[in-house]
């Protein structure tokens, strides 16, 4: 990733973006060693995430590659606004944070060219009653590969414009909630049969004893206090 890296630049109405960059890498060329070096890179960067909310999409697709056989998969401007190539206020808070760390504000090189980079996808593999309506359906069985599950971000329906990291924590641990045990009868109706809300399954030998701050606790205890006066 380090190697991925590019010296920060916002775009300016009537110039191209690269040679903006060109000129800003110039003015810094002294720091360039050290933001593109790949050594302990990870030791010594701060990511950070941005997300926005704007109701867009990304499409896949596939295309021959460019040297050799075969296919490569890649992506379009899908359905809704178009994707970002700039978030000011991304680029703000990234120079706020090298500055307090006397560090170096970066970012991806292919901005140098208005493409913009996602972290993840959303809503590739959406929950749906059989293949014609999803890929999995709503206990993450992949349709028409029986065994084979998908619990990760790509199950999220859309864009929650805030960090979806609980959402796919609480999706996955309610999935996999509803495993049966090892030599059990499975609880889940067959793949293909229509939804029926079942209650979590609970683990013969957890992992994480019953002793444990960790442990699974069912209900879970939830304390209600008044704020009447």
């Amino acid at each position: 990733m380090g190697l991925g890296m590019a010296t920060m630049t916002d775009p300016v109405p009537g110039r191209h973006r690269m040679l903006v960059m060109a000129e800003q890498m110039w003015r810094g060329r002294r720091d360039l060693p050290r933001l593109h070096s790949p050594r302990h890179w990870s030791e010594q960067t701060i990511g950070l995430l941005v997300m926005q909310n704007l109701d867009n999409s990304l499409t896949t697709y596939t295309r021959p590659r460019r040297l050799g056989r075969g296919r490569v998969m890649t992506t379009r401007q899908g359905i809704g606004e178009p994707n970002p190539t700039h978030i000011p206020a991304a680029n703000v808070v990234g120079r706020q944070v090298a500055a307090r760390m006397d560090g170096i504000p970066g970012a991806g090189w292919t901005e140098m060219f208005d493409i913009p980079t996602t972290g993840h996808f959303l809503g590739g593999c959406p929950i749906g009653v059989d293949a014609a309506s999803g890929v999995v359906d709503p206990y993450h069985r992949l349709h028409g590969h029986p065994g084979l599950h998908v619990i990760d971000g790509s199950t999220v329906a859309a864009n929650l414009g805030v960090n979806p990291s609980l959402t796919i924590t609480a999706m996955a641990e309610r999935a996999c909630s509803l495993w049966p045990n090892l030599g059990d009868t499975d609880p889940r109706p067959a793949l293909g049969a229509d939804y029926v809300r079942l209650p979590a399954v609970a683990p013969r030998s957890p992992v994480v004893p019953a002793s444990a701050p960790g442990a699974l606790r069912r209900p879970v205890p939830v304390e209600i206090r008044s704020t009447t006066p």
